[in-house]
């Protein structure tokens, strides 16, 4: 088949050729242009790269000034954030989660922040929901 192939494009050519008299310096503004564009490949490779990698720091820089002006939104709005308290609820069969539960309680209350420590068997959340609730109810509401 590549036989074939080199044959029938051997034939052409000398027939293309040999018919048109045309000299073999002329090239058609096609042929040029891609002759240029491969003699020139660095350059254009470069020149892609170049612009390719413009586009991408474009996009990184808007990300950054998007996230930028979100938190400074989201701070003006989070200003006034009161906790409570936080419960840790944990649960174990062989005391790992108690430990956890337990350092974790002493990191938030170096924080500042109350915590209480509180197993999954011993909680009922139907009698303490009332007290829970009467508690936020209590609290001020935000301006």
């Amino acid at each position: 088949m590549l036989a074939l192939f080199t044959v029938i494009s051997f034939l052409a050519g000398s027939l293309s050729t040999s018919d048109t008299k045309v000299p073999q310096d002329v090239r058609s503004p096609t042929e040029n242009y891609l002759l240029w564009t491969w003699n020139n490949r660095l350059y254009v490779y470069s020149a892609a790269a170049l612009l390719l990698g413009f586009c991408f720091l474009l996009q990184v820089t808007r990300r950054k000034v998007q996230k930028a002006a979100k938190n400074q939104i989201s701070s003006d709005k989070d200003g006034d954030v009161h906790v409570s308290g936080v419960k840790i609820f944990y649960g174990s069969q062989t005391g790992t989660a108690k430990g956890f539960a337990s350092e974790l309680s002493q990191e938030v209350q170096t924080l500042g922040i109350p915590a209480e420590v509180i197993d999954m068997k011993d909680y009922d959340p139907d009698d303490r929901l009332a007290d829970e609730v009467i508690w936020w109810k209590s609290l001020p509401l935000p301006a």
